[in-house]
């Protein structure tokens, strides 16, 4: 008897079709595909944050002479997308100044120090390993400082404008801060400057160098 019911039940589940992957296309009307993440997806989007780090400019006169500024530098960073649009926007207090190898402080030598960067331009964007992504790309420059001279010591305002290009990485920890995803990370920016208003254009070039580090928010 139990070898006649063991026989039976072989038969039925040797008669039973065997399931398969339903098929996308023949899936009833009304149900959902099933959703596949693509690394690329993550590129798309804002990215914005803060960076705090360094700025130097080094210029030279149609006189020979040689001026540099290093200042500490605040910036606000934006971009979207895996190609589009770029802004960088800083606030400067300049720290140290040099003429032709003599340096001093800011402090003692202008009645007032700050100044002003922006790089407004396009980056392209890209994945670097599984929780890193970099960004780099090129746009118009300009570097602004305020120096007017303390009593005995003449005014070096300038505007510095030309062209430079950027870069940032970022690392997602996988940290949300009030649901948006944080991501850490560096900077760093470079320009060639070559026309200077504010001093009747005596710019003959200009260097300028811009880096730090960078926290803020965007991506997945």
């Amino acid at each position: 008897m139990h070898g006649m019911l063991h026989g039976l039940l072989a038969l039925v589940l040797l008669a039973a079709p065997a399931e398969s992957p339903v098929d996308p296309a023949e899936a009833p009307e009304g149900t959902p595909p099933i959703a596949r993440s693509s690394p690329a997806s993550s590129l798309d989007g804002w990215r914005w944050g803060l960076a705090l780090g360094w700025h130097g400019t080094t210029f030279l006169s149609h006189e020979s002479n040689s001026y540099s500024f290093q200042s500490l530098a605040l910036s606000y960073l934006a971009s979207k997308g895996r190609s589009g649009p770029l802004l960088h926007l800083t606030a400067l207090l300049p720290l140290q100044a040099s003429e032709n190898g003599q340096t001093v402080a800011t402090s003692s030598v202008y009645q007032d120090r700050w100044g002003a960067d922006v790089l407004l331009g396009r980056q392209w964007r890209w994945q670097a390993g599984q929780d890193f992504e970099a960004e780099a790309g090129p746009g118009l420059h300009g570097t602004l400082l305020v120096l007017p001279g303390r009593f005995g010591y003449r005014d070096f305002s300038a505007l510095l404008l030309g062209v430079g290009g950027a870069t940032v990485l970022r690392f997602r920890p996988g940290v949300h801060i009030a649901g948006a995803p944080l991501g850490v990370g560096t900077f760093a920016a470079v320009a060639f400057d070559f026309y200077d208003p504010l001093r009747s254009n005596d710019l003959r070039a200009g260097l300028t160098f811009r880096a730090g580090l960078y926290a803020g928010f965007g991506g997945r």
